[in-house]
């Protein structure tokens, strides 16, 4: 703990970043019960209306919904998505690794054959052409996809930390032991690599977030009326001239979620690092 303290010290970008992370979390969990409007209500009466005008903090879009609310409920949808997708990515890369890398020989080669066809496809790429087959988005299936597309990535981590520490010590006598490949695997090899997997989800859940709003803004994401911060930009791109606000706010959260989430991730990685 002093370690990460003193670590803390020495790279201060770290405080803002997870205050950045907690108000967005914060937003996330209580902001939808505070919000005096739904997402999804119309004034028509009031449409382009400037920031601080009225009841509206950051003013209205084209059809008079307004900004904040849509924000606040989409910061549910985005978080939930790359929370869900870093833990089922590094779920599955940590399970697909840690076998190819254990046994080796045929599975360890077929498992780098199908890695690298799968990280020859950009995840943009292949989750468009997935969703564009689909043809209905919503959180599941986009949770599903991402994690699929992110899965490759982490599995190779995960490979590369297991053969790290396959032969070590303690490993050989768990097998003099007898102990079953599963708890080789999972209770001796994996604590002992947790540093390097943690970074992964960590930096995973950053890129999830861009890809998330990446497919919104190129509309193959969260379909309407369920807000999303990349489809806000996308939907409002028409009046930035008029109401530049309806572009800058949402554009404005999608980047400090992920600046503050890859300063996190790389203060990890160097606590990690200096630890080893």
């Amino acid at each position: 703990m002093q370690r990460i303290w003193y670590m803390a010290k020495r790279y201060p970008l770290i405080f803002p970043a997870l205050i950045i992370i907690l108000f967005w979390f914060f937003i996330a969990t209580f902001g939808p019960s505070l919000m005096p409007f739904s997402y999804t209500a119309m004034d028509m009466d009031h449409q382009m209306t400037a920031p601080g005008v009225g009841e509206h903090l950051m003013g209205t879009d084209s059809l008079g919904r307004d900004i904040w609310s849509r924000i606040v409920y989409g910061s549910r949808s985005i978080l939930t998505i790359a929370l869900l997708t870093s833990l089922f990515s590094s779920l599955a890369g940590v399970i697909l690794g840690f076998t190819a890398g254990y046994f080796g020989g045929r599975i360890d080669a077929l498992f780098l054959r199908v890695m690298d066809i799968m990280m020859a496809i950009p995840p943009l790429v292949l989750s468009m052409v997935v969703l564009g087959v689909l043809g209905n988005s919503n959180i599941l299936t986009l949770t599903l996809i991402v994690s699929i597309a992110y899965t490759p990535a982490t599995a190779r981590v995960a490979r590369g930390t297991l053969l790290s520490c396959k032969n070590i010590e303690y490993v050989d006598a768990a097998r003099l032991r007898g102990e079953s490949h599963l708890y080789i695997m999972f209770r001796e090899i994996l604590p002992n690599t947790m540093g390097p997997i943690i970074v992964e989800i960590t930096a995973r859940f950053a890129y999830s977030i861009m890809m998330v709003a990446s497919l919104g803004f190129l509309g193959v994401g969260l379909q309407p009326p369920t807000p999303d911060w990349g489809m806000m930009v996308i939907e409002n791109k028409t009046i930035i001239k008029a109401a530049p606000w309806a572009v800058l706010y949402p554009s404005l959260a999608i980047a400090s979620l992920v600046i503050a989430v890859s300063v996190f991730s790389d203060f990890l990685s160097k606590v990690v690092i200096r630890d080893q």
